[in-house]
């Protein structure tokens, strides 16, 4: 399943809910589940942004659905990290070879 480093700020409306947090946060784990995904940590942070949350998903086009859910609620805005594990990476970098061999 692919990696997903989710960077997230709160806006004014989710500052003003933030005692819901830990339920919210609840509520998003059963979406992501239901989804096909996997919630693997959320985290409150200090420093640019308020919260950090690693999940997983099938595939781009389900973790895109799953933002566009977070941002309709308007309580945060995110910022997105597809991340490689170093077997995918391994993999990446076997294929760029093969691509820059082939020019």
């Amino acid at each position: 399943m692919a990696v997903y480093i989710n960077l997230i700020k709160w806006t004014d409306q989710g500052r003003a809910k933030a005692d819901s947090l830990p339920a919210r946060t609840d509520e998003v784990a059963k979406r992501i589940e239901a989804a096909g995904g996997k919630l693997v940590g959320n985290y409150l942070t200090m420093g640019r942004f308020d919260q950090v949350a690693i999940t997983e998903a099938p595939d781009d086009e389900t973790a895109a659905a799953l933002l566009i859910i977070i941002a309709q609620r308007g309580n945060a805005v995110t910022e997105t990290l597809r991340a490689f594990t170093m077997d995918e990476t391994r993999e990446l970098v076997r294929r760029a070879g093969e691509i820059a061999g082939s020019s």
